[in-house]
Formats: C-alpha cells, structure tokens, sequence
C-alpha cells in the first residue's frame, strides 16, 4: 500500500510540474509570443520536470529507498549466497562486539574491587637469564607466602 501510494504522490508531483510548465508557456502565448519561440525559450521540460522534483523532494532519500529495494531485489535472487554473505558478517559482527566486551572489562572498567586504592602490584628485582637486572611479577605461591605474607 505504501508503494502505491508513493506512486499515486509521484505522478501527481509529475502532472502538477507539467502543468506549471504549461501555464507559463501559455502565458507567454497570451503575451504575444511565437508558441514555438515560447517552447524552446522556456527550454527542455523533462530537464525542468527533474530540476523540479529534486528540489521537492529529498533526492538523497528517494536514492536510498531504491537502492534498499534493488539490494533486497539482488538478496531474493542469489538465496545461498545472500546466506552465507549475512552469516559471516554475523560472524564478523559476533566476533568483533565480544573482542570489545572482554577489552571492555578487562582494561577500560574498573576493578569490581571494594578499595582498589588497596591494591598492591608485588614483583622481585633480580638478575635475569641474560646476566641482565630486571623486575619479575611472576610468583609461586610458595614464595610468595614466604616472602609476602609474613
């Protein structure tokens, strides 16, 4: 029903342009002009009638609407590749929403810790494997108690 009526409100737009275009060039006529002088000084109707139209509608969204509809025309037609082009971009989509939600709470939320100002950071200052001094964060716990928990 809405196309319908879209088109029903098309050609009306249509048919008043056309006769707006007639009124004037018959208002040249009565002015005393050449009818056919008067048809080609007022110049070429469709490319008045498509001026017209792009200034009395949203041409942007009336683009839109008829490559929405040639897009869902082109899904209906090919149906395993339509298939399988919008089940991997629900993968993609998938993928990408659930990296953000695990980067999400682990590096831009805070702690869901009572006090985080209480929170300590322990590593060792020690010499590496490459004779190198350096700092180390990893723990066995039984270090960890000896050293730490004392």
């Amino acid at each position: 029903m809405v196309a319908h009526r879209k088109c029903v409100s098309r050609d009306r737009l249509i048919r008043e342009i056309e006769e707006e275009m007639q009124s004037h060039i018959a208002e040249a006529i009565a002015e005393g002009r050449d009818p056919g002088e008067a048809r080609r000084a007022f110049g070429s109707v469709l490319s008045h009638r498509e001026s017209s139209r792009d200034i009395r509608l949203l041409p942007w969204l009336e683009s839109l609407c008829a490559d929405a509809v040639f897009g869902w025309r082109q899904l209906l037609k090919s149906k395993l590749t339509s298939a399988c082009a919008i089940l991997s971009l629900a993968l993609g989509i998938g993928a990408c929403v659930s990296a953000f939600r695990l980067a999400d709470a682990l590096l831009l939320r805070p702690l869901p810790v009572a006090r985080p100002e209480r929170l300590y950071d322990v590593f060792r200052a020690q010499i590496g494997w490459d004779g190198k001094p350096g700092t180390f964060d990893g723990w066995a716990y039984p270090v960890f108690a000896r050293c730490v928990l004392r």
